[in-house]
C-alpha cells in the first residue's frame, strides 16, 4: 500500500533479515508498531503477526475489505472536489471510504495537510491515474493480509509477553521528521526499544542513525522525495540493541 515513508522498495532487503531472526530463534510472534502501509508485515511467515499504527487509516480499510472485498468496486477516481470534500468532512463518509480516498489519491500518500494527487499530467502529456494504480496495489496486496491482527494505539500502550521471545520490528517516524507532521520524541522512543530487549525480545529499527548502543546490521543508499523536484539521498539501516548476536 502507497503510505509515506513506507519500506516497500526495501522490502526486499529487510524482510529476508527479520524472517532469518524469526526462524533462528523459533519465535511465533511478530510485532510492527508503527505498521504503516504494511508493506513488510505482509511478507512475514510467522504464526502470530500484530500490525499496530497510531493512525487508524490504513488498519480500518484493511478490515473492512478483508470482511467485504467488494466494497473495492464502488470506488471511482475522485474528482479534485470529491478529494477535498473527503478529507475535510469526514462526518459525512464512511471511514472505509475516506480511508482509501485519502490513501490513494493524496499526492506522495501525505494524507494529513497534503493536496489532490490522483491523477497527474506527465512530461509526455498524458494522464497518468495514480488513484487507480494504488487501488490496483492494493488488491494485489490484501490477500496477504488475511491473519493480520490489527491494531490502533500508541506504541507505549502495546503489551508484551513475558513468557517469550518477540520479534519487534519498528518504523517509527524518523528523528529529521521528514514527511511527518506530528511531534515524535526520539529519545523517548529509544528508550522505549532498550527496555523491551532487556525484557528479553528482540528489537529491530529502521532509521538514519541510532544511540551508540544500538548496533548496525544492514544499510543501503536509497532516494527519498516528496515531491518531483526535492530529493534526498539517504542511507537506510536497520538497527538491534546491543550486538549482533543478539539477533
Amino acid at each position: 500500500m502507497k503510505y509515506i515513508g513506507s519500506k516497500a522498495k526495501i522490502a526486499g532487503d529487510i524482510v529476508p533479515i527479520l524472517q532469518d531472526i524469526i526462524d533462528r530463534n523459533n519465535i511465533d510472534e511478530y510485532v510492527e508498531p508503527f505498521v504503516g502501509g504494511f508493506n513488510i508485515i505482509d511478507k512475514i511467515k510467522c504464526e502470530h503477526r500484530l500490525g499496530n499504527d497510531v493512525d487508524p487509516l490504513a488498519g480500518a480499510l484493511i478490515e473492512a475489505c478483508l470482511d467485504n472485498p467488494t466494497l473495492l468496486d464502488l470506488l471511482h477516481t475522485p474528482t479534485r472536489d470529491e478529494y477535498y470534500d473527503v478529507r475535510d468532512n469526514p462526518e459525512k463518509y464512511a471511514t472505509w471510504y475516506r480511508a482509501a480516498i485519502l490513501l490513494f489519491a493524496s499526492y506522495n500518500a501525505r494524507v494529513y495537510g497534503g493536496c489532490y494527487g490522483a491523477t497527474a499530467k506527465t512530461k509526455g502529456g498524458t494522464v497518468r491515474n495514480y488513484f487507480e494504480e494504488s487501488k490496483a496495489n492494493f488488491v494485489r496486496q490484501l490477500p496477504n493480509l488475511h491473519n493480520i491482527l490489527v491494531g490502533c494505539c500508541d506504541y507505549r500502550e502495546l503489551i508484551f509477553p513475558k513468557h517469550k521471545k518477540v520479534l519487534i520490528y519498528c518504523d517509527p517516524p524518523y528523528a529529521e521528521g521528514i514527511g511527518y507532521g506530528q511531534k515524535f520524541d526520539t529519545s523517548e522512543f529509544w528508550q522505549w526499544c532498550r527496555n523491551r530487549a532487556r525484557d528479553g525480545h528482540i528489537v529491530v529499527i529502521s532509521e538514519y542513525d541510532a544511540p551508540s548502543d544500538f548496533t548496525c546490521i544492514w544499510e543501503r543508499q536509497t532516494t527519498t522525495h516528496l515531491n518531483n523536484r526535492e530529493k534526498h539521498s539517504r542511507v537506510e539501516k536497520l538497527f538491534i540493541f546491543g550486538g549482533k548476536n543478539n539477533g
